[in-house]
């Protein structure tokens, strides 16, 4: 049944519009750079941590989390009725927060520069999300909103199960710094697609 959906297609049926395209592509790099990291960060903080522990770890994220939410209420009323490009350039803004974080971890040594970058994190992704995410949503393809979605989640989650595997290989042999920087990279390659888009 499932070959029956496939088979027989006109390739035009597997077309994506360029905007579902470049999100597919930014979300898979944004999200392997987080999943490089995002799971281990608890062994980070304990062996490379001053004072750190898995009760800190654990109180980062709840701050991540927490400034996140604050951030997605505030771009989401700003951005509803803005323009696609100032959309897109939040999304930019957002995930260059994003890269900045990964940057400053390489560099950390205490709690309270975590505690911040954390925060940071949180600001990024809760700018990024609401504008990124409602692009997605007005540029699906008519008819074909519920295979877009599937393939984009395919895409990324993927994409996470490969980096988080990586990330672990890396962080042991090469170290965490070497971790973050990788993810500040990939996290800025992450904003390329977009930038075509403005163009």
């Amino acid at each position: 049944m499932l070959l029956e959906r496939f088979l027989g297609r006109k390739p035009s049926h597997f077309q994506l519009n360029p905007f579902v395209r470049a999100y597919m592509v930014s979300e898979a790099m944004l999200w392997s750079a987080w999943d490089f990291v995002i799971p281990i960060f608890a062994v980070f903080i304990v062996k490379n941590i001053s004072g750190g522990t898995i009760q800190t770890a654990a109180i980062g994220y709840s701050i991540y989390l927490i400034t996140r939410v604050i951030f997605e209420l505030i771009s989401g009323r700003l951005l509803s009725q803005s323009t696609n490009k100032k959309k897109l350039m939040m999304a930019i803004f957002g995930m260059l927060c994003l890269s900045i974080s990964y940057f400053g971890f390489a560099f950390s040594q205490n709690i309270s520069t975590v505690f911040f970058l954390y925060s940071l994190l949180g600001v990024g992704l809760g700018l990024a999300s609401p504008a990124k995410n409602s692009l997605f949503s007005i540029h699906l393809d008519k008819n074909k909103e519920a295979t877009e979605w599937s393939l984009a989640d395919a895409t990324v989650f993927i994409s996470m199960a490969l980096a988080t595997a990586l990330g672990g290989f890396i962080a042991a042999f090469y170290g965490f710094p070497t971790l973050f920087m990788l993810s500040c990279i990939v996290t800025i390659l992450a904003t390329i697609p977009y930038f075509l888009i403005l163009r």
